[in-house]
C-alpha cells in the first residue's frame, strides 16, 4: 500500500461550492446508503440513519429554527456526541446562520462566558450538559431558546426559571409539516461560501480565547482536496471517537464521510472503542496519539501474557523485510489475534492533533494497520498537510494539501523555521480582535506559530512551537499565559511561569507553576510562615484556581522558587532556560541533573525546615535527607559501613547470622544487576514469604533501580495470590518454600504474567529443577558487576514514580493496590523521624509481616533510614526465646501483643507476691527520673529480662492501648509509641510523643510534620472524617482511576475514618464512616 508510485497521484473527487452542497449531493447519490449508525441506549444495537433521512430532518430542522426567527442568528451547541448534535450544527450551517460548538467539558462560567461572546441567541444542548447551565439558565442573556436533545415528557415544558425548553424531536416534527406546506425558506436559502458558518472557540481561560471565524469555503475546500490524498471504502464504516466540538473530528471524520458518502458510526465512548471497532466492522477511525499509543502497547501486553511478544517482534521483522505491506491478505493471516480484537476490517488508522511516535505506526503498519498522519490547526479548518494513504513516511506530518502552499520562513542553519500557510481554508479571522488577527494573518499568509522543515522530497516535519504551547497527549492545547494570568490575580504572587512536565507514571503532561511569592506582603499579613507552610498556602489557593479551569489545565503541581525569573530586557520572563524550568513546554527534559538536584533540594528543605522550626510536636532534629530508598541504603552504607543492618537466624538453634550495611549495599547490587540482566527492568517484581533477610533483599533491589516491587500477604489463598500476580501484571515473584508450589503454577498458566519464580531460601546442596535461587542471582550478578557491569549500580531513580504496590487487606472489600513512589516514603521516614528517636545502636526486633506498610516501613526502612539492625524473629512460637538471645531495644507490634506482655509482667509479679510494690516503686520512679534516677531497670529486673534486657521502646499500631498498660510501660523506663495510619500515607500519620509527660490517653498522637488535616463536615462534639494532605500521601489506586478520584478530591485523601483533633493536635479516633447505599 505504501508506495513512492503513488506520490502526487491523487483519487478522483466531485466539485462541491458548499457545505450544503456536500449533503445534498451525497443524499442524491446515495439515498438509502447509511450516513451514521446510532445507539438509542447504552450497550443497545447499533441502527442505521441514511443520508435520505439526513437530509429531510436537516430541511425540517432549519426550517423551524428559521420559523423562531433565528435566521442570520448564532446557535450555540453543547453535548457529547450524538445524531442529534450533528444535526444541529448541519441545520444551522445550511441555511439558518452560524455555528458555535463549545467543549462539553468547560466549566459553567467559561460556558456562560462565551455564550455572551458570542451573542448565541439558542442553545442545543444535552442531558450530560445540563447541570453545567444553571446559571446560564437563571440570567440567559441573548439566548432566547433552549433546545434540548435529550427526551422531556410531554410537549415543550418550562424549567423552574421560567425559561421555554424545546426537544429536537418535536422541532423536527413541525418543521417537517412546515416543508409539507409549501414554506421553502431554508431549503430554497442562499449560501454565500465566503461568509462566516463556524465560530470555534480555541482552548483559552475566561475572556482570553480566540473565536475562529470559518466560512463554508475554508471547509468544504479542505474536505475536498484531503479527499484528493485519502479515500476510505465505500462500503465501509469509519467511527467517531473524538469529541466533535474540535474541528479535527468535524471535517475529518464528519464532513469529509459526508461527501465521500461513508458510513460514521457514533463510538459511545472512549472506554468502548475496541468494542465499538468489532461492533462495526470498522474500516478506520481518527484519534489522538494517546489513543492509539495506548492501544499499541495493549497489544505488546497481550502477547506477553499470552507468551508470544518474541514472536510478535519476529513477526514484525519478517513483514518489514520482505515489504509486505501491499499484501493484506498475507498480514492479516499472519497478525490474526490483533485484526480481530480491532474488528477484523481496519483499512487504516489516522492520527492528529499531536505529535505521535513513529514507532508506532511503522509497527502498525507492519501489522497491517496503515497509519497516516497529518498537520493542522484550527485557523486552516484544520487539515494544512497530510500523508497520502497510499504513500507516506511514519515521521513526517505529509506534504501540503493540494492549492495550499506552506512555506518555512526565518529558516535557521538547519533549514527549521516557522510554517507559514496560504490557501482557501485559511480562516477569515479572529471573532472582533482585529488586532490578534492581524498578528497571524499577513499578506493573506498564516502564521502558525509552529516550528518545522521540508526533506528533499517535500515532506513537511514538525519540530515545535515557536512561543510556549503545551501540547498534551490528548491533542489538547494550553496556553501557559492564560492560565498564569488567572494565578497573578492573587495578591501574594509576584511571578509565576506555568510550563508542562513529563509524567511516564501518567503517560501525559502534567501542568506545573512555578511560584516565585511577595514573601514581604506574605510576612506583613501571615507573619512568620516555614517552608511547608509556605507550600500549603499556594497549594490551597491552587485548588481554587481550578476550579475555575476545565479539567486539562488544571495545575497539578507547584514549586515555590527564592529567587525572580530570569528575565529579558523588556521584563518578560524567559521561559525555555535552565535556571526557570527544568522542562520545556513539550516536557522534554532539560537535564536529568537539574531533576535530581531539584529533589535533593526539596528534601533539603524540608529537613531544614523541620531542624529551624519552632514546633513543639519536632523533638528530633538529627535527620538527614533522603530522596529515595537506594540512596537511603547508600548513605546508611556509607555513613555506618561496619554496622549490622540485619540479624537473621537462619537455622533453629544456632546463633543469629550478622549482615553489615557494608555486605548489605554489596547484596543489593549484585541482586538488581541481576534482576536487569534477566529482562526484569521496569518491571513490577512480587515478594511472598515469612520476615527474611531475603526478603528485605529481594524489596531493597527491586525499587533501588529494577522497577516496581509488589509485597504480597504469605497466608493468601492461591486463588487470592493469582488475582493479585495478574492485577499488579507482576513478571517475576520471590517466594519461600511454603508458596514456591503455588508460584510455580501461576507460572505454568498461560494468562498469568509471571516470566520467572525465585526462591528466597537458601540453596541446597542437590540442584532443584525449575528453581532460580536468590543467592545464585546475587553471586551471578556481583561476577557481572565484576566486568563492568553498573546498569544497576547508575540506574536513574525517579523519586516521583511508582515505586512499591501495596494491596489493602480488607475482608468486605476488593483489594486495592496502593500505589507508592520514593517521595511518599522517604518524606514519610524524615517526618517520622522527627518524632520518634531511633539511634545507630538501636536494634529492631521484627515480628509483624512485612507485606504491611506498617511492618515495612517503621519495622525495615525506618531503622535502615537511621543505621540500626533489624532483627527477625524466627517464628512467633520462639518469640519470647529469641527476644531474650537477641535482646533487641525496639519492638514493634500490635496491641494485644503488648497486652500479653503486660499479663505475663502482672503474673509474674504475683507469684513473687511483690506486685503492689513494684507497681509503687514504679510510681515513684516517675518521680525520680525527673532528676536524673531511673530506678526500673533494678526495681523490675525480671520484667526487663523478659524481653532481653535492653528494650527501651515498644511501637503500636493497629488500634488503641489501654491507659493504664502504657502507664505501666512507661513506667518500666520504656518509651510506648502508638500511632495511626493508612496504607494510602505510606503509612503513619501520627505518632505519639516519645515522653508520658506529652502522652494523652485515648488519642492516636500528634499529625507527623509536613501533614495537614481536616475533620469535614464535624458534628456537635467536632467528630466528622478525617481529611488528610502531604507528601506522603499516595499516587493512588492501581489501575482504578475511579476508586482513586473518590478518596483523593482536590489533594485531599479522604479517609472515611471518624475522629476530631484536640487544641494540642492530638488526634482521636471514633470509628469508621457508614458505607453510602
Amino acid at each position: 500500500m505504501n508506495n513512492k508510485k503513488y506520490d502526487g497521484v491523487y483519487y478522483p473527487v466531485r466539485k462541491i461550492r458548499d457545505l450544503r452542497d456536500i449533503i445534498i449531493s451525497s443524499a442524491e447519490l446515495k439515498p438509502d446508503h447509511p450516513a451514521y449508525m446510532v445507539k438509542d441506549r447504552p450497550g443497545g444495537t447499533f441502527r442505521p440513519i441514511t443520508f435520505g433521512q439526513l437530509r429531510e430532518d436537516m430541511d425540517a430542522l432549519g426550517t423551524k429554527l428559521i420559523s423562531l426567527g433565528l435566521k442570520d442568528k448564532k446557535i450555540a451547541v453543547i453535548g457529547a456526541t450524538s445524531y442529534h448534535w450533528l444535526l444541529s450544527y448541519f441545520a444551522t450551517v445550511c441555511g439558518v446562520g452560524v455555528i458555535v460548538p463549545l467543549d462539553k467539558n468547560l466549566p459553567e462560567g467559561e460556558i456562560a462566558n462565551l455564550l455572551e461572546r458570542s451573542g448565541a441567541e439558542a442553545l442545543v444542548f444535552d442531558k450530560s450538559s445540563r447541570k453545567k447551565l444553571d446559571s446560564i439558565m437563571e440570567n440567559p442573556g441573548n439566548v432566547k431558546y433552549f433546545i434540548s436533545t435529550s427526551a422531556v415528557s410531554g410537549a415543550s415544558k418550562e424549567d423552574k426559571e421560567g425559561n421555554e425548553i424545546y426537544h429536537i424531536k418535536e422541532l423536527i416534527e413541525d418543521g417537517k409539516s412546515l416543508v409539507q406546506d409549501g414554506i421553502r425558506d431554508y431549503v430554497d436559502a442562499y449560501i454565500d461560501n465566503e461568509k462566516m458558518c463556524s465560530l470555534l472557540f480555541t482552548s483559552g481561560t475566561t475572556g482570553k480565547s480566540k473565536g475562529v471565524m470559518l466560512s463554508h469555503r475554508n471547509i468544504a475546500s479542505n474536505v475536498y482536496h484531503m479527499s484528493k490524498l485519502v479515500q476510505i471504502p465505500g462500503d465501509g464504516v469509519v467511527l467517531s471517537i473524538l469529541p466533535v466540538h474540535h474541528v479535527y473530528e468535524m471535517t475529518c471524520t464528519i464532513w469529509t464521510c459526508l461527501y465521500q458518502g461513508i458510513t460514521v458510526g457514533i463510538s459511545e465512548g472512549l472506554k468502548y472503542i475496541q468494542k465499538n471497532l468489532v461492533e462495526l466492522s470498522a474500516v478506520t477511525t481518527l484519534g489522538v496519539p494517546l489513543i492509539f499509543e495506548k492501544m499499541y502497547r495493549a497489544i505488546w501486553r497481550q502477547a506477553e501474557g499470552r507468551g508470544e511478544a518474541d514472536k510478535l517482534r519476529k513477526a514484525i521483522d519478517l513483514s518489514r523485510r520482505l515489504k509486505l505491506y501491499d499484501k493484506p491478505f498475507i498480514m492479516k493471516k499472519m497478525f490474526k489475534p490483533i485484526h480481530k480484537v480491532l474488528g477484523g476490517n481496519i483499512y487504516m488508522l489516522i492520527a492528529g492533533g499531536a505529535a505521535i511516535d513513529p514507532k508506532v505506526i511503522e509497527d502498525f503498519e507492519a501489522m497491517g494497520i496503515p497509519m497516516i498522519q497529518g498537520y493542522g490547526m484550527t485557523e486552516n479548518a484544520p487539515i494544512i498537510a497530510v500523508n497520502q494513504d497510499r504513500y507516506s513516511k511514519a515521521a513526517s506530518v505529509g506534504k501540503p494539501m493540494p492549492e495550499t502552499e506552506v512555506e518555512i520562513v526565518d529558516k535557521d542553519e538547519f533549514g527549521v523555521g516557522e510554517i507559514v500557510v496560504k490557501g482557501p481554508s485559511v480562516m477569515i479571522g479572529y471573532y472582533e480582535d482585529q488586532e490578534a488577527t492581524d498578528e497571524v494573518l499577513k499578506d493573506g499568509w498564516l502564521y502558525t506559530g509552529d516550528y518545522g522543515y521540508f526533506d528533499e522530497e517535500g515532506f513537511l516535519y514538525i519540530t515545535g512551537r515557536k512561543k510556549n504551547v503545551i501540547v498534551t497527549k490528548g491533542g489538547k492545547n494550553i496556553f501557559p499565559e492564560e492560565v498564569e494570568t488567572v494565578i497573578l490575580e492573587n495578591p501574594y504572587v509576584e511571578e509565576v511561569l506555568v510550563h508542562g512536565v513529563t509524567d511516564d507514571r501518567l503517560g501525559n503532561i502534567v501542568l506545573t507553576a512555578d511560584i516565585y511569592p511577595s514573601f514581604s506582603l506574605l510576612k506583613e499579613d501571615k507573619g512568620e510562615m516555614t517552608e511547608s507552610d509556605t507550600y500549603y498556602f499556594f497549594k490551597e489557593y491552587m485548588d481554587k484556581v481550578n476550579q475555575l479551569l476545565p479539567p486539562y489545565k488544571h495545575i497539578k503541581r507547584i514549586n515555590i522558587r527564592h529567587e525572580e525569573f530570569e528575565k529579558t530586557t523588556t521584563g518578560k520572563i524567559k521561559r525555555f532556560v535552565a535556571g526557570n524550568i527544568i522542562e520545556d513546554s513539550k516536557g522534554g527534559p532539560v537535564s536529568k541533573e537539574n531533576v535530581k538536584a531539584l529533589e535533593r533540594k526539596i528534601a533539603e528543605e524540608k529537613v531544614k525546615a523541620m531542624v529551624e522550626s519552632k514546633d513543639s510536636r519536632i523533638k528530633h532534629r538529627n535527620m538527614r535527607p533522603i530522596v529515595s530508598i537506594k540512596q537511603m541504603v547508600e548513605s546508611s552504607a556509607a555513613k555506618f559501613p561496619d554496622n549490622v543492618a540485619f540479624y537473621e537466624k537462619f537455622t533453629h538453634g544456632r546463633p543469629y547470622s550478622e549482615i553489615t550495611y557494608k555486605q548489605l549495599l554489596s547484596d543489593i547490587n549484585g541482586l538488581g544487576t541481576a534482576l536487569i540482566n534477566r529482562g526484569m527492568k521496569n518491571e513490577r517484581i512480587a515478594i511472598i514469604g515469612r520476615n527474611s533477610y531475603n526478603w528485605a533483599l529481594s524489596f531493597l533491589s527491586v525499587v533501588g533501580g529494577v522497577g516496581a516491587v509488589v509485597p504480597l500477604d504469605k497466608d493468601m489463598e492461591p486463588d487470592d495470590l493469582e488475582q493479585l500476580i495478574k492485577k499488579a501484571g507482576a513478571k517475576a515473584v520471590f517466594a519461600d518454600k511454603e508458596n514456591m508450589a503455588g508460584a510455580k503454577e501461576l507460572l505454568a498458566k498461560e494468562d498469568c504474567p509471571l516470566e520467572m519464580v525465585i526462591s528466597l531460601e537458601r540453596r541446597q546442596e542437590e540442584a532443584v529443577e525449575d528453581t532460580v535461587f536468590i543467592g545464585d542471582l546475587v553471586k551471578e550478578g556481583k561476577e557481572q558487576i565484576a566486568h563492568g557491569d553498573r546498569q544497576f549500580i547508575d540506574a536513574d531513580i525517579d523519586a516521583s514514580k511508582l515505586a512499591v504496590i501495596l494491596f489493602t487487606w480488607g475482608r468486605h472489600e476488593a483489594k486495592k493496590g496502593v500505589m507508592l513512589s520514593n517521595t511518599n516514603i522517604t518524606d514519610n521516614l524524615m517526618s517520622v523521624s522527627a518524632l520518634a528517636e531511633v539511634r545507630a545502636d538501636d536494634m529492631f526486633f521484627s515480628v509483624l509481616p512485612m507485606h504491611r506498610p506498617y511492618e515495612l516501613t517503621c519495622g525495615m526502612l525506618l531503622p535502615l533510614y537511621r543505621g540500626a539492625a533489624v532483627a527477625f524473629c524466627k517464628d512467633m512460637k520462639h518469640i519470647m526465646e529469641n527476644l531474650q538471645e537477641i535482646k533487641p531495644t525496639i519492638f514493634l507490634g500490635v496491641p494485644w501483643m503488648l497486652e500479653a506482655f503486660y499479663k505475663r509482667a502482672m503474673e509474674k509479679m504475683e507469684l513473687k507476691k511483690d506486685t503492689l510494690k513494684v507497681k509503687g516503686l514504679l510510681g515513684a520512679n516517675k518521680i525520680t527520673k525527673v532528676f536524673g534516677f531511673d530506678l526500673s531497670r533494678q526495681i523490675a529486673k525480671d520484667i526487663h529480662d523478659e524481653v532481653g534486657g535492653r528494650m527501651r521502646a515498644f511501637v503500636s499500631g493497629g488500634g488503641p492501648i489501654d491507659h493504664k498498660i502504657l502507664s505501666f510501660i512507661y513506667g518500666l523506663g520504656i518509651v510506648a509509641f502508638q500511632g495511626y495510619g493508612l496504607p494510602e500515607c505510606s503509612p503513619i500519620v501520627s505518632l505519639t510523643p516519645d515522653g508520658f509527660k506529652n502522652f494523652k490517653g485515648g488519642s492516636a498522637g500528634q499529625l507527623i510534620p509536613g501533614m495537614d488535616i481536616q475533620i469535614e463536615k464535624p458534628d456537635e462534639k467536632g467528630v466528622g472524617e478525617i481529611v488528610l494532605r502531604g507528601e506522603n500521601v499516595m499516587l493512588g489506586y492501581l489501575d482504578d482511576p475511579q476508586a482513586t478520584s473518590e478518596v483523593i478530591i482536590d489533594g485531599w485523601l479522604h479517609t472515611r475514618d471518624l475522629g476530631y483533633v484536640d487544641k494540642d493536635g492530638f488526634i482521636y479516633l471514633k470509628g469508621r464512616m457508614k458505607k453510602e447505599n
